[in-house]
């Protein structure tokens, strides 16, 4: 038996009850309602006008424009050691799918739970935490497959249509979006993978077969530069999905900053007083260092991947956290001296809990000398310091806006039939 029909086994087999799964519906929902009020939501919207729309209102093509919209929110969950954002492709198709399919709140609840583990366990075995910084996408990579396994588990498919559903959708991926222009195409790149991922499994459902054997040997060698760890594949993923080791963050930024976010939060708790600071060094692993130790502000990417620019927010705006726009706030003489004083170091000592863990210390100078420093290895919401219900409702509270009542409905729909019918269909009045 290959490695993909193994999973389609898994992804087709009945389910047990995995915890935490509503939490990431509600905490995934609230990514989408959020990131709808973006400006490039917006511009998201133009591909479903005129006379020839990229995005019509075909079941595939409500999967992309869901999941383009959820992830470029940047507040959706991501699992550590795999280096994916699964909530934004598995949670998104999996309402849009149910939405058609009307499944009872068990086979939802394993279609997400299927979802999960596919990305997550596949996104290990490909070193998603490496190979992103080579230019592969890790997320984008294996929105083909998440969306596959979530569709095909809520059609029903038996696990050799799964397996097809599943090897159709691999023979699809592409990890690189390239280096973008001004209007960036990363977010409908993964809606278009994410697309691929459902009508593989609608193709599979009608007869069509993939390739099972493209995870056997070397294929995503050959063909994508990407070295599969097959040991890391000889079992199927655990009964849960691997959900419990998820993420969720607690504002709008690239997970790379947060643990030096959460570090600089605690000092300031502590009595350190922004006017009282000379100087900050945030020390990071090698892997991301480059990536988050920057000083762009012209562009909303720059102001999400920045980490001098979410502590110098931190410090006089902290507000401003929660707004997926990120507006430039250098004008601001306050938050332009403090960028300005903070600097990127790597520190290989932290080399050592990575990629299990991202961690970061922060060193503050005074300008009386003094220092205070702060490391953490786990930042608010991953596992090590999970956020519970409370936490994650007052988040949804933020991000959904006039639409707060749905958290509750999502929070239950993967145990009550009534509160899914309903969450399905208010979502798709939306």
């Amino acid at each position: 038996m290959t490695i993909l029909e193994r999973l389609g086994g898994w992804v087709a087999a009945p389910a047990p009850a995995t915890p935490r799964l509503g939490l990431h519906v509600m905490d995934t929902l609230g990514a989408w309602l959020a990131g709808r009020r973006t400006a490039e939501a917006a511009e998201l919207l133009t591909l479903t006008q005129g006379e020839l729309p990229v995005l019509t209102a075909s079941l595939p093509d409500r999967v992309a424009l869901r999941v383009a919209t959820t992830r470029l929110s940047e507040v959706d969950d991501i699992h550590l050691g795999a280096c994916v954002t699964p909530g934004s492709v598995v949670v998104s198709t999996a309402l849009a799918v149910a939405a058609r399919t009307a499944p009872a709140p068990a086979d939802f609840a394993a279609a997400l739970r299927a979802g999960y583990g596919t990305m997550i366990w596949l996104g290990r075995a490909l070193d998603g935490p490496h190979i992103i910084y080579r230019g592969i996408w890790p997320t984008y990579l294996l929105a083909p497959l998440g969306a596959a396994a979530v569709t095909a588990r809520l059609l029903g498919l038996d696990a050799r249509e799964t397996a097809n559903a599943l090897a159709l959708a691999l023979s699809q991926v592409s990890g690189g979006p390239g280096n973008p222009g001004e209007l960036s195409p990363r977010w409908l790149l993964a809606g278009w993978a994410a697309r691929a991922g459902c009508s593989a499994a609608l193709a599979a459902a009608r007869g069509f077969a993939g390739d099972a054997t493209l995870l056997e040997h070397d294929w995503l060698h050959r063909t994508h530069g990407i070295v599969v760890e097959h040991a890391l594949l000889a079992e199927v993923p655990p009964a849960d999905g691997l959900v419990a080791e998820l993420s969720i963050k607690t504002h709008c930024a690239a997970k790379q900053t947060t643990s030096a976010s959460t570090a600089f939060a605690d000092l300031l708790a502590n009595g350190l007083r922004p006017e009282q600071i000379a100087e900050i060094r945030v020390h990071v692993p090698k892997p991301y260092a480059a990536m988050i130790g920057h000083h762009q502000t012209g562009h909303r990417i720059g102001r999400i991947t920045g980490v001098a620019y979410q502590l110098a927010c931190l410090a006089w705006q902290k507000d401003t956290l929660f707004d997926l726009e990120r507006p430039d706030l250098t004008s601001d003489e306050r938050i332009a001296t403090l960028h300005g004083r903070i600097t990127t170091v790597v520190d290989d000592d932290l080399g050592e809990y990575y990629p299990a863990r991202w961690p970061a210390r922060v060193d503050v100078l005074l300008q009386d000398g003094t220092r205070m420093e702060r490391l953490v290895v786990d930042a608010h919401g991953d596992p090590g310091r999970a956020l519970d219900e409370v936490a994650v409702r007052g988040k949804f509270a933020i991000m959904a806006g006039e639409h707060e009542a749905l958290g509750d409905l999502a929070l239950a729909s993967v145990q009550d039939g009534g509160a899914l019918a309903e969450l399905c269909q208010r979502v798709e009045q939306l």
